[in-house]
């Protein structure tokens, strides 16, 4: 085994992609691992936006790295992993999975390693090819560390070539075996599952791999939200006893909220005792949120929110604005924590479901628990209510003299040309015929949800109703936009622009200056910053917006992790995600679909 630099740097990268926390995993590995000084860091780098299911980022970043030059097994492993994720992705072709089949094949010949071995079983199976199947299968079976396995991947391989040679009760003596042993976290349990789905899918008798599947699936991810309420140790043992059961029933290992008094802190403190990884999602700058969400019910909560604070493994803003008195705040920041518990499930492979302590009563508004619990069972979610009986809900809130002035949730495009300061005098006018005119034509075919837009130069700014009009206009724009020939700039390069989303609460009201109706606000000032970080030819999307479309159009967009960039102009780190559309031959891992 090669010796790594930088061990605590590795370390933490390598844990977490052990508990399946892709995005820290590429975060830290992206530190040193993109300058291509440390290998290990560039493979764990590749490996988490593989698991992300991101194959042609992967690809791409596996092959800047110099990994795909690389001598080492890993390496040529990984090389054939994304071929195969390619293969999956584009439709299962024959030519594809063969393709992906000999390049395990090859790293098999030079290393010997069962890793290769079984997946160049698992893919020759795939691909129609039984006999080649076999041969890799019983390769991979006749390796000492397969045949008497000391780790997880050992033990999880000889299962998955019992069950490729149709051993099935042997398969799952092997997969019990394999959770027992070092190495059975949550992301190589996910990995395995992932193999099982497909020979499920692809072989006869597939039904009768049901049983390791179930056996495999990661713990599933919670979404969290109550009533808050004032401290009371007896009410509080019932309600935490029945929180218990429920995580329980449900194995739960993930959990995705805010931390307001009452409810809030109550499942985080449950979750933490089961030794579930904690992630809070505050919707607006923290000191606001404890002078609004936790000291109103008592002083004897604050104690208990930094005690859970310290053991978060995330914590995340769907804003750093400051509190504005506009309760829709709330249902945005909870709407944020939904969708991103739903991304963290389809890394994992499992499912997502929601935990409501509740009174049932629907009173409708922005935002509360009932809000919350309208709002994921709108977008197919299933809710698990707790009943909120006996807890005193007397809070005296301090309100606001002065209304908020009007505003809403929107979402924002910014785009602009690269380049465009070069463009000639003589070609401007073609510039504006053919560039900001495709523009032009773009955004027309959304005006049942654009609300607003404008342009200056080469920019444009426009305002959408929902996330998923942005994100289909922004990946519109920039199709269009291929249709115009560099020749015609006088440019080398192709015609495209760079593009950016982000979802979030604005002002709204009339411009002084123009007389038109207008949005303005923090969140228009962060996405602009956005745009000015996008590659020519990307559509960047903010985590809110990578969220809310996690929530309604999984199926239709993928939001590519890229990490948490510098913004320009002060304005802190943000998260950011690369938007594509999903092929329609794309094969989900959908959380419903894994939990049958």
């Amino acid at each position: 085994m090669k010796m790594w630099s930088q061990p605590s740097l590795v370390e933490r990268a390598r844990a977490a992609i052990g508990r399946g926390d892709l995005l820290s995993a590429y975060d830290l590995a992206r530190q040193d691992g993109g300058s291509g000084t440390s290998a290990e860091l560039s493979y764990i780098a590749v490996l988490a936006m593989a698991r992300m299911g991101e194959a042609e980022q992967a690809m791409r970043l596996y092959q800047q790295s110099g990994l795909s030059t690389a001598g080492d097994v890993d390496s040529q492993a990984l090389g054939a992993r994304l071929l195969k994720d390619q293969a999956l992705q584009n439709g299962a072709a024959y030519s594809g999975l063969k393709l992906a089949a000999e390049a395990y094949a090859e790293a098999y010949r030079r290393s010997l390693d069962p890793f290769p071995a079984i997946n160049a079983a698992t893919l020759n199976l795939l691909a129609g090819d039984e006999d080649r199947a076999r041969q890799f299968a019983q390769a991979a079976l006749g390796a000492p560390s397969v045949d008497a396995p000391a780790d997880y991947y050992g033990a999880a391989t000889r299962a998955e070539a019992l069950a490729i040679l149709g051993r099935e009760a042997e398969a799952m003596a092997a997969i019990e075996l394999a959770l027992k042993l070092p190495g059975a976290d949550v992301g190589a349990r996910s990995t395995t599952l992932r193999q099982f789905e497909l020979l499920a899918r692809h072989r006869s008798g597939g039904h009768q791999l049901r049983p390791i599947i179930s056996r495999l699936t990661p713990p599933a991810v919670a979404t969290f939200s109550g009533h808050i309420f004032r401290a009371d140790p007896a009410t509080e043992a019932t309600l935490a006893a029945a929180i218990d059961d429920q995580l329980a029933a449900l194995n739960i290992g993930f959990g995705y909220g805010a931390l307001a008094a009452g409810a809030d802190i109550v499942i985080a403190e449950r979750l933490l005792a089961r030794g579930a990884t904690l992630n809070l999602v505050f919707p607006f700058r923290e000191d606001d949120f404890i002078a609004s969400s936790v000291l109103p019910a008592g002083d004897e909560w604050l104690k208990r929110y930094y005690a859970v604070r310290e053991k978060a493994a995330g914590i995340s803003f769907a804003t750093l604005a400051n509190y504005v008195h506009d309760p829709a705040q709330f249902g945005y920041g909870a709407t944020v924590a939904m969708g991103m518990a739903r991304l963290r499930a389809q890394h994992l492979c499992t499912r997502a479901v929601q935990l409501a302590i509740w009174d049932g009563k629907a009173k409708g508004g922005p935002a509360g628990t009932g809000h919350d619990v309208q709002e994921w069972r709108s977008t197919g979610g299933t809710t698990f209510v707790i009943p909120a009986d006996g807890l005193d809900r007397s809070i005296a809130y301090s309100g606001s003299d002065i209304a908020p002035p009007d505003r809403c949730l929107k979402a924002f495009m910014f785009a602009d040309f690269p380049g465009f300061t070069r463009i000639t005098e003589d070609r401007l006018p073609h510039f504006w015929s053919r560039v900001m005119a495709t523009a032009g034509d773009v955004l027309a075919r959304y005006s049942a949800t654009l609300d607003f837009a404008n342009s200056w130069g080469d920019a444009v700014f426009a305002v959408f109703d929902t996330a998923e009009a942005a994100a289909d206009a922004g990946l519109a724009l920039q199709a269009a936009l291929l249709g115009i020939a560099p020749e015609e700039l006088g440019r080398d390069r192709p015609t495209q622009m760079r593009v950016s989303l982000h979802f979030g609460p604005v002002y709204f009201g009339q411009d002084p200056i123009t007389n038109r109706e207008t949005f303005y606000g923090t969140e228009i000032s962060r996405a602009a910053r956005v745009e000015a970080l996008t590659p020519p030819g990307s559509v960047y999307a903010s985590e809110p917006l990578a969220a809310v479309l996690a929530n309604t159009s999984s199926d239709r967009f993928s939001a590519t992790y890229v990490g948490k960039i510098d913004l320009p102009k002060g304005f802190g780190q943000y998260p950011l995600y690369a938007l594509r559309r999903r092929p329609a031959t794309t094969l989900l891992h959908a959380a419903e679909a894994v939990a049958e």
